[in-house]
């Protein structure tokens, strides 16, 4: 198994959890054990205790002048071989004792000299010559105040012998049952890693030529199965960008091929014979017509290009928006002389945005080549600029024939032409790559129309903020 596998880690925590857990049981038990076995001690030393008590108090002994009847004392504990008895008097000497060396010992002496401040019993485990005693001092209280104590003691060796005892054989049980712990948790790491495997084993077979394989989902309605969802979610997205990726190239060989199709035409029909100067101008003029088409259509993959690749540092760039703007507007009326369009708008000066200025003016000067390109003769289109809150606004507004519902919601997407520009110039893709560069500098682009009455495009984009 490799030891850095998941399922071999996982293996470790349950054998460990299963482990520490009976440990931690085992402990209780000893220890819940080892109180029961002091406390039935304790109540059987309370027992002689109060019986040895009742003899002082009912004057069969003197505890204040120390003058006992050892015959009673002895009678009474004849049958309990081993125990210590003593009797302190009020002054914490030990008067009488069944055995010798329990004064001499550091906490009953502590004990009796505070046998004053004795109220209830206390219970000290204390090696008394080579014996193990549990101790109990007990108060013997006469009219309400302490005159002595009584000190009892009984072997419990026994008990600390069978403790250690129970200790060992809760240890070796607990390293059998670490065994057993250990093949189950492989059992059920193997079982919680199965559902994964299968996950791992279907995904290595997804290759580009079957992006329509999907992992199968279990109704576990756990985690693994919101991880098989995440991953044909993956797959779809990787499916759909592959998809637009062929579509992509396809667009791409097609734009290419019209433009080099009717150049190689021009300059195989010019070579096929002697021309005149003028019908070799008119070649030249069709070829130039055609380099222009494939330069545009080579940017646009450029631009495409640009748009894929990380663009962290565009907020490190801002430029002037108003001198861009009444640039574009220039270019703006020359175009639209030809058609005698009139530009209107106001463009408000001095607005600095964030962002790569020959980009953003790409993005402009294509959305201001489609108002113009789409609006009619005699016509206006309107290019102004202004401030909104903290966005620098750019609105292009035509009075063309407008766009239908059903082309405004593929208006951004690659290569379309809508119903109404199948017979105008252009690859579809201006409007695609606008919308790729302002959003890449964090703004936005809104289109709306209305049918017979014209198109409003609106940019924004965020303004630079001087530090």
């Amino acid at each position: 198994m490799n030891i850095k596998s998941i399922r071999f880690r996982l293996t470790i925590l349950y054998s460990l959890a299963f482990f520490i857990g009976t440990v931690v049981m085992f402990v209780i038990f000893y220890i819940v054990t080892k109180q029961t076995l002091l406390l039935q001690t304790d109540q059987e030393l309370t027992v002689h205790a109060e019986a040895l008590a009742n003899i002082i108090v009912n004057g069969q002994s003197n505890m204040m002048t120390g003058v006992f009847n050892q015959g009673v004392i002895t009678q009474q504990f004849s049958e309990m071989p081993g125990m210590l008895v003593a009797v302190s008097d009020g002054s914490g000497k030990i008067s009488t004792s069944s055995q010798q060396g329990a004064q001499s010992d550091p906490i009953i002496k502590d004990l009796l000299q505070k046998s004053s401040m004795i109220v209830k019993p206390v219970f000290v485990d204390r090696t008394i010559g080579s014996t193990i005693l549990r101790i109990g001092v007990f108060p013997v209280s006469v009219n309400g105040s302490t005159t002595g104590l009584v000190l009892m003691g009984d072997p419990i060796e026994a008990i600390y012998h069978s403790l250690n005892s129970l200790l060992v054989s809760l240890f070796i049980i607990n390293l059998l049952f670490f065994i057993p712990a250990l093949i189950g948790g492989h059992i059920l790491a193997r079982k919680a890693m199965e559902p994964v495997s299968a996950i791992s084993k279907k995904l290595a077979k997804i290759t580009s030529d079957n992006l329509n394989e999907r992992v199968g989902v279990l109704k576990t309605s756990d985690e693994l199965e919101e991880l098989a969802m995440t991953f044909n979610s993956l797959l779809d997205r990787i499916a759909q960008a592959f998809q637009r990726e062929r579509q992509f190239i396809g667009d791409v060989a097609h734009e290419l091929k019209t433009p080099v199709a009717t150049l190689r035409g021009g300059i195989e029909l010019a070579l096929s014979k002697k021309r005149t100067n003028g019908e070799y101008t008119q070649t030249l003029s069709g070829t130039l017509i055609d380099v222009n088409r494939l330069s545009n259509t080579i940017r646009n993959i450029l631009d495409l290009a640009w748009l894929g690749a990380e663009n962290a540092n565009l907020g490190e760039h801002h430029f002037d928006i108003s001198t861009t703007v009444t640039e574009l507007r220039d270019i703006g009326e020359k175009l639209a002389a030809q058609k005698h369009i009139a530009i209107q708008g106001d463009v408000e000066p001095n607005i600095q945005v964030v962002g790569v200025e020959d980009k953003i003016y790409r993005a402009i000067l294509n959305v201001i080549d489609n108002a113009i390109k789409y609006t009619p003769q005699d016509k206006t289109v309107s290019i102004s600029l202004f401030k909104k809150r903290k966005m620098a606004i750019v609105r292009v507004k035509d009075t063309g024939s407008g766009i239908s519902e059903k082309d405004l919601g593929h208006i951004f997407d690659r290569f379309y032409r809508g119903s109404k520009t199948a017979k105008t110039v252009g690859s579809g893709l201006g409007l695609a790559i606008a919308q790729g560069i302002i959003q890449a500098h964090g703004g936005d682009i809104n289109i709306s129309s209305t049918l017979g009455k014209g198109t409003s495009v609106v940019i924004s984009l965020p303004l630079y903020l001087a530090v």
